[in-house]
């Protein structure tokens, strides 16, 4: 009998538990590969799902590091490793879009991301996350209309208010004419070639795995629209840049590059078209091609759904791996000022207090690199092994010259960090206004004239600060501008008593809402994806750059292409897929 009760004890204390719990000395013995990633916005929630996918075999230990949002005098700040994706909601549930507010209905792997969770609903742009009373919706304005300003002799560039859609249609297709069929060509086939990313990213052959996004554009040819400026690339269409004498004899013929282009791009990306580069104003204009929709409750909810279907995902894979039932992928609210590499050792990462948060393999950043405000440091040298010593980002290759440090590391010749990589985001204010009425007399505009959003051409911007504004609900409006709406302005177009619920600043130290683009040319060149390898191509020590994709422009989609092609880098690197030298018949 006691030998029987020995046994039972084995096995309760040994065999069951790996019945239940999988190998548990496995476990304990499992060398998962730690990786951080700097910034809780789509591309580092979206870069969890897209490295949990790849990890079939529960290899992977994924920490999210991200701040909290910030309030100062009222102002939310957008912080540098924050997402620009944001949204809030009023006290009546009024839902009001800060950020990024409309998602188009060809960009796949956010879509893909929204199928994936039944509780993500997809709704109209503008759409107050609420029931809406009748008194409510009669209130509401419809229509579209491009405001030059009250002191120029045409205050309206185009007005389309109290039409249908086809209505809307012929007469902006009567205004710009064969400039909106030359740019309409342009997008579609911009549109065909984009296509051709999503091909490429699931695609496992040996070169698809891109080392920088300028050579993604190539691969799809569409560097030069991401090399040149929208003007440039408008000229290179054969867009107009002035009106011909012969439009006058029809009337009501306008200049689109002027008018629509320039409203859009100063709405959108707050710079004029000689600012953008023609890659952004194409994608600009193509959200003009098909369906445009916000998610209900907030695009912002899709950053929570990326990271739970990147748990769950994880989760299921690893049930078995770990007895505790710890989850591999996690998110913690640190901000983090300091990267050190041990070189083949990993990297150390620590926050602002200086405390250390872990040491790690692979870290990605998620956020602008000219803004994330980290120290980006190595240890060790020739004479002490524990110094402290900036590090080369970019560009940094093995070598055997003998300037190379005692890791084999020489400092590339020239610039390491390309301009798209250090200069500037556009600064750009979200106002949340209610209890407001537009008043139709500071826009020249009978009231029944008065259309639900109005965006701003140059001259209208400069008159008024505002670049456009749009009608949540009844008495509920947003505004985007360049500086901070002053109480004067708010009075004059909304009234007395109109009340500010929120301002939101993209911008300052901080970053902003869009890159700078500064016309194209060199300062739409990229980074590398992988920007720091102090671990000799090994699993060690490797530091990977998401947003190098908005070089040339940027968007929800932009960001999400950014991490999935970042993410198929490094489970290539960490042996999770191959690279193929076959083509596979679906490829071809």
């Amino acid at each position: 009998m006691r030998y029987i009760l020995i046994i039972l004890n084995y096995l309760l204390l040994f065999e069951l538990p790996s019945l239940v719990f999988g190998n548990v000395k496995g476990n304990e013995e499992q060398e998962y590969k730690r990786i951080a990633i700097i910034g809780a916005g789509i591309s580092g929630n979206f870069a969890a799902k897209y490295l949990s996918d790849y990890d079939d075999k529960c290899l992977l230990d994924i920490t999210i590091f991200s701040p909290t949002n910030s309030t100062i005098d009222g102002i939310s700040k957008g912080v540098a490793q924050g997402s620009r994706v944001s949204s809030t909601t009023l006290a009546d549930g009024t839902v009001v879009e800060l950020g990024a507010s409309i998602i188009f209905e060809g960009n796949k792997l956010v879509n893909e991301m929204i199928d994936g969770d039944e509780d993500l609903i997809k709704v109209k742009p503008y759409s107050p996350g609420r029931n809406v009373t009748d008194e409510e919706r009669m209130a509401t304005k419809e229509g579209f209309g491009i405001f030059n300003g009250k002191s120029n002799d045409i205050p309206w560039a185009l007005l389309l208010t109290n039409m249908t859609s086809e209505e809307s249609k012929k007469k902006i297709l009567w205004r710009y004419n064969l400039d909106l069929w030359r740019l309409h060509r342009a997008t579609n086939k911009a549109l065909e070639s984009f296509t051709m990313i999503y091909d490429l990213i699931d695609s496992t052959h040996e070169a698809t795995f891109f080392d920088s996004p300028n050579d993604v554009w190539r691969a799809v040819g569409l560097a030069h629209a991401a090399s040149v400026s929208f003007d440039e690339y408008l000229d290179y269409l054969g867009v107009s840049s002035h009106i011909a004498w012969w439009k006058d004899l029809f009337g009501d013929q306008g200049l689109m590059r002027s008018e629509f282009q320039t409203a859009v791009s100063i709405c959108n990306n707050n710079q004029l078209n000689s600012q953008m580069t023609g890659l952004a104003g194409l994608v600009n204009s193509a959200a003009t091609t098909g369906t445009l929709f916000s998610i209900k409750g907030g695009n912002d909810k899709l950053l929570d759904s990326a990271f739970r279907q990147a748990k769950k995902k994880h989760d299921q894979v690893c049930r078995k791996k770990d007895m505790y039932g710890e989850s591999k992928i996690r998110h913690i609210t640190k901000t983090i000022k300091t990267f050190v590499s041990e070189f083949e050792h990993g990297i150390e990462l620590f926050d602002a207090q200086g405390k250390s948060l872990g040491t790690f393999e692979v870290v990605i950043l998620a956020a602008p690199l000219q803004f994330s405000g980290i120290n980006f440091l190595g240890k060790g040298s020739m004479f002490d092994s524990s110094v402290l010593h900036s590090i080369s980002l970019n560009e940094m290759v093995d070598s055997d010259n003998s300037d190379a440090n005692e890791h084999g590391h020489r400092h590339a010749i020239g610039a390491h960090l390309p301009s798209s990589a250090t200069r500037p985001y556009t600064e750009v204010f979200t106002t949340v206004i209610s209890n407001a009425h537009l008043d139709a007399s500071q826009l020249s505009l009978e009231e029944e004239k008065v259309p639900r959003s109005i965006l701003f051409t140059k001259a209208g911007r400069e008159e008024t600060g505002i670049s456009s504004i749009g009608q949540i609900t009844a008495g509920v409006f947003k505004v985007f501008s360049s500086n901070e709406l002053t109480d004067e302005t708010v009075s004059n177009f909304f009234g007395r008593n109109a009340v500010v619920e929120e301002v939101k600043v993209w911008g300052g130290r901080d970053g902003g809402a869009t890159p700078a683009f500064n016309g194209g040319g060199e300062s739409s060149y990229s980074s590398r994806f992988n920007l720091y390898d102090g671990g000799h191509g090994t699993s060690s020590s490797t530091l990977y750059y998401t947003n190098a994709m908005e070089s040339a422009v940027s968007a929800i989609e932009i960001s999400a292409i950014g991490s999935k092609f970042v993410s198929k880098l490094i489970a290539q690197r960490l042996g999770l897929i191959e690279a193929t030298s076959t083509i596979t018949e679906d490829e071809l």
